[in-house]
């Protein structure tokens, strides 16, 4: 009996068990927020694709871009359910494309996702009450049941996940196409032969880009942008510039124009151009006039009317826009063919059923850089409402300084035009179509002008 007391054999063995069972409560335990971490990351990848899905249709919506009819939530929701998560409370049955949840989950499991536009900045998101701002948040949850964690007090447990994706504005452009691509061809076109001058800016499409053939750029700091696509493709990679073909649309900065209260004004046939006698001299040139030369004077507008009807300024046409203001012009067609046409700080809006052809001559317009009585338009030189086609080509000898607005033109802008007063020399058209050696620049341009680019990227 004594020795029966005195065995120590099996004693390790039983401690051994004792010390087990919190080991394997551990590693079980372990196991389980194993899996809690595997959830996280699937929660994680789905909120990072329905943020950055969210805020590519928010930056079509910033752009005043023609959007598809989703709304940020969906296309939020939808790369979320794409990876998974819906919503189950209440139950979001919407027909996503790739939707991927499971048709049910676990008792007592539930996912939730929730997208929200908001403003980011300097690392801190806030939702303004008008649902507008410059980032989309999207947060994404699964809860669930706790097993061998309720020893610790867990009943459930909830696993989040948050993505931000914000819309950046890097690059101001000289040139924009807003679209839509026409029958054939792309919103904007580049001939062959083309080689841009100034001081170096990104020309975008907001739709696609078609070359003629690959466009050459003089100096540093031009791009090449579209939203979506180029053509023909043999060439859209060999041009030597930075070139991207699949990004956000760029920003329209002038789209409130076309809605100004002033596109309602009319024309009125007391409202023309006075031809006056011409003075001994030329200011341009000091020279005396050349025999037959015929010389015009257009006051500004800015109170009420319009000019209208047909200007026909000509070789030994002399055109003088008299005073820094508006000018407003309906139902006019305007020809400057050779025309000798100046104007310093002013602001021309055609509006109807107008025209412009500026074709040759000595053309030196400037914009008006603060317009007290129509401050949008300040440093725009044309804002053109009208959908008639656009004709701007001609020499070193036409100079327009300031931003061109043709939001419902087919603009061709050719030549080599130059800016005078500022480097500032911007088109933005329905189409543009560019040849020869026009000059572009945003140097100068007035901070409500400025186009930019857009891109979208994961900030959190």
């Amino acid at each position: 009996m004594r020795s029966l007391l005195r065995s120590q054999r099996g004693s390790v063995a039983f401690a051994t068990v004792i010390a087990l069972v919190p080991l394997i409560g551990v590693v079980a335990l372990g196991a389980e927020a194993g899996s809690w971490y595997v959830t996280r990351q699937h929660a994680q990848n789905a909120a990072d694709s329905a943020a950055y899905s969210g805020a590519l249709r928010l930056a079509c919506e910033i752009a005043g871009a023609t959007c598809d009819t989703q709304s940020v939530d969906y296309r939020g929701k939808e790369f979320a359910a794409q990876n998974g998560f819906c919503n189950s409370s209440p139950n979001d049955a919407t027909g996503y494309p790739g939707r991927n949840c499971p048709t049910s989950l676990p008792t007592r499991v539930s996912r939730a996702v929730q997208i929200d536009i908001g403003t980011y900045n300097a690392g801190t998101f806030t939702t303004p009450p008008a649902g507008t701002g410059n980032a989309v948040r999207a947060r994404v949850s699964q809860q669930q049941p706790a097993y061998l964690a309720a020893v610790l007090g867990l009943t459930t447990v909830n696993i989040p996940a948050q993505a931000i994706a914000l819309v950046q504005l890097p690059s101001k452009v000289c040139a924009l196409a807003l679209g839509p691509d026409p029958n054939g061809g792309g919103a904007l076109k580049l001939a062959g032969g083309l080689s841009n001058n100034g001081t170096g800016c990104p020309l975008m499409s907001d739709y696609s880009v078609q070359l003629g053939s690959t466009p050459t750029f003089n100096g540093s700091g031009w791009a090449l942008f579209g939203a979506t696509g180029c053509k023909p493709a043999g060439t859209c990679a060999s041009t030597s510039v930075t070139h991207n073909y699949f990004m956000p649309p760029a920003l329209d900065p002038l789209l409130g124009l076309q809605s100004a209260t002033f596109n309602t004004r009319t024309g009125t046939t007391s409202a023309n151009s006075t031809k006056v006698t011409c003075p001994v001299t030329n200011p341009i040139t000091g020279l005396p006039y050349p025999n037959g030369s015929k010389c015009y004077n257009l006051p500004p507008n800015d109170s009420s009317g319009a000019y209208t009807g047909n200007f026909n300024w000509g070789n030994q046409d002399y055109v003088t826009f008299t005073g820094s203001g508006t000018y407003f012009f309906y139902n006019a067609s305007i020809n400057m063919t050779g025309a000798t046409v100046t104007g310093t700080a002013v602001n021309i809006v055609l509006l109807g059923n107008s025209s412009l052809t500026i074709n040759g001559g000595t053309i030196k317009l400037s914009a008006l850089a603060s317009n007290p009585t129509y401050p949008a338009l300040s440093g725009v030189l044309i804002d053109d409402q009208s959908t008639g086609s656009v004709n701007i080509s001609g020499n070193g000898g036409i100079k327009l300084a300031g931003s061109m607005y043709f939001p419902k033109a087919d603009v061709s802008f050719s030549g080599t035009t130059q800016p005078e007063n500022t480097t500032c020399s911007q088109v933005i058209a329905k189409t543009l179509s560019m040849s020869g050696s026009p000059y572009l620049s945003t140097d100068g341009c007035a901070p409500t002008t400025i186009i930019y680019t857009q891109v979208v990227a994961l900030v959190q």
